[in-house]
């Protein structure tokens, strides 16, 4: 009796999830070419820093975001709010035409990447170091915003091994994982499936909480460099 009633409330969690609609992450193939985003807010990481330029282009057919960053760094943003449990799937597709060869992700002064697709979450703040806190009062002096209580950032890295979870050198917080590494890869699509409860886990050696916001950010303002990519359509969606 016990196993059949184990059985039947599993099964109504089941089609409860499926019930639920997975979050609308804007596509930028539904966008017209030549136009700002559509429903993705601009975020200037500092008042001082000059801004990555996004706009809507078109690369082997297909509408994508162009990303093209001339010793800047700022991001594009998309709140959102959904519990990763249910919807773990993120995938996504991302393009770099000019790399930035001085990048290395594990220094401050060289932390740099020509993509990067940032999905923030939320959790105790209590919980927080003091330098962490520290860090998110500095964020928020500069960009008018608090650092999330946590990020996974995946990269496309310099001088560091692709999977190899590293910190950012300015927080802990955030989380980074290299997906293409240094020129491997360059002017060619790159597709990828991520499990978002499994590399929280793997980045913080925790349970996730929810998921506020998605965002993507080219940038080049510490090495000073140029870099040209372009994102694809983001998705989130229930377990495959």
């Amino acid at each position: 009796m016990k196993k059949l009633l184990l059985g039947c409330l599993c099964m109504l969690a089941a089609a409860a999830v499926s019930a639920q609609q997975a979050p609308e992450i804007p596509r930028f193939s539904s966008m017209k070419a030549g136009t700002p985003p559509r429903d993705w807010k601009p975020f200037a990481l500092s008042p001082t820093k000059k801004k990555t330029e996004y706009v809507i282009a078109t690369d082997d057919g297909v509408t994508v975001l162009r990303a093209t960053a001339h010793g800047a760094a700022s991001a594009l943003v998309f709140p959102t709010d959904f519990d990763p449990r249910a919807f773990p799937t993120l995938s996504w597709r991302w393009k770099v035409v000019q790399g930035i060869p001085d990048a290395h992700n594990g220094e401050t002064a060289r932390e740099d990447a020509p993509v990067r697709l940032m999905v923030s979450f939320d959790g105790d703040s209590s919980k927080l170091s003091v330098k962490d806190k520290i860090a998110s009062s500095f964020a928020q002096s500069q960009s008018g915003q608090p650092l999330p209580y946590a990020t996974v950032m995946y990269i496309w890295g310099g001088k560091i091994a692709i999977n190899k979870v590293i910190s950012s050198p300015r927080t802990a917080r955030i989380r980074m994982i290299p997906l293409n590494v240094d020129e491997q890869g360059i002017g060619a699509w790159h597709s990828f499936t991520r499990n978002l409860v499994e590399d929280y886990k793997m980045a913080f050696g925790e349970d996730p909480g929810k998921v506020t916001g998605i965002q993507v950010l080219s940038d080049t303002d510490n090495t000073g460099g140029d870099s040209d990519a372009f994102y694809g359509d983001i998705s989130v969606g229930a377990a495959k």
